[in-house]
């Protein structure tokens, strides 16, 4: 019997990657986005749009019924706001909300998988042994990572739910946006970076991320986490360096002193509450890029999952730069 799986924030730049690659295991893939979301890109791919009012258990509960997935994998999430209320709205309440139409529905489910973030827990900085780990006390450095926080929690005492969660590091890829900026400055011949200390970094290309989230979805363990990244440490050059290579460009190296970063991000945030469009840099997020160190714990990926990265970086790379050059977005 094909397996049904639904997808929230499926229109979103994971949504999108997710979808495709559950289609290709065989799923029976439900799309789920909001009314007025712009669906072009999953019109492509083998899915079912379906929507989804977030803020309405009984119409969520509704949803649940008529398609009677096996999995959840609860995607759609905030990133950036200008309000803490926002956060939890979308990032806890959503979830929330999702949790009490699962219980009001009939449904087996066999898994709800909630994508949360290693923001959730804060870089290893604030760790004294120099990585986070899964009992860590969390030390979120931004409100987005704080909400992601309160929902885990709230999550972690529905016992009678059958969820794993994943908290992804830096994700990257075709069609993401937050790091285009780096391929733009490399292109330009530049790698800028906060501040002069060594840094320790961690990333994950897209297309293994949603592998994790289908091996973290379709194991039969439960109440299980996991933090996604390639299992590699980075360095500040890294990643700008290989996409130097898949450029073909030289960079100089710019190391810019913290409050010159800060004093961008608040006329960047300025000019967002003008214009209504939050920015990718604001202040709070100087707190994430000035961290030196965001090591933490993978090994249960492979104890549990038996996952394993399929791409390099540099190969992630010369895909994701193929692709942006493409569609001409550098």
């Amino acid at each position: 019997m094909e397996l049904k799986i639904l997808i929230t924030g499926a229109n979103g730049f994971i949504g999108r990657h997710l979808v495709e690659a559950a289609g290709q295991q065989g799923l029976k893939v439900y799309a789920g986005v909001r009314k007025g979301s712009n669906i072009e890109m999953l019109e492509k791919l083998d899915c079912t749009c379906t929507f989804l009012d977030y803020n309405d258990i009984d119409s969520l509960a509704s949803v649940l019924e008529t398609i009677r997935p096996d999995y959840i994998i609860h995607n759609a999430g905030l990133t950036r706001s200008p309000e803490y209320s926002e956060y939890i709205q979308v990032n806890k309440m959503y979830l929330v909300h999702i949790v009490e139409a699962i219980r009001k529905s009939t449904i087996p489910l066999k898994k709800l998988l909630f994508v949360s973030s290693l923001a959730a827990y804060g870089p290893a900085d604030f760790q004294p042994n120099g990585i986070v780990k899964h009992d860590a006390d969390p030390h979120p450095v931004t409100q987005y990572g704080r909400s992601k926080q309160e929902a885990e929690v709230w999550l972690k005492q529905q016992t009678d739910i059958p969820y794993n969660i994943v908290r992804p590091s830096a994700v990257y890829g075709p069609g993401e946006k937050d790091l285009l900026n780096v391929f733009q400055m490399v292109k330009k011949g530049i790698n800028a970076t906060a501040g002069f200390g060594e840094q320790k970094l961690t990333f994950i290309y897209v297309k293994d991320l949603v592998q994790l989230m289908l091996l973290a979805t379709l194991t039969p363990l439960t109440h299980r986490a996991y933090f996604g990244t390639d299992g590699q440490i980075y360095g500040a050059k890294d990643f700008p360096g290989a996409i130097a290579k898949s450029l073909g460009k030289k960079v100089v190296t710019v190391h810019l002193p913290v409050f010159i970063v800060k004093i961008g991000a608040w006329i960047s945030e300025g000019i967002g509450k003008i214009t209504g469009k939050y920015p990718t840099l604001y202040v709070e997020r100087v707190n994430e890029i000035k961290a030196k160190n965001w090591s933490c714990d993978v090994a249960n990926l492979e104890q549990d999952l038996n996952f394993k990265p399929r791409y390099t970086l540099q190969e992630a790379i010369d895909e994701t730069t193929a692709w942006y050059q493409h569609h001409h977005w550098i």
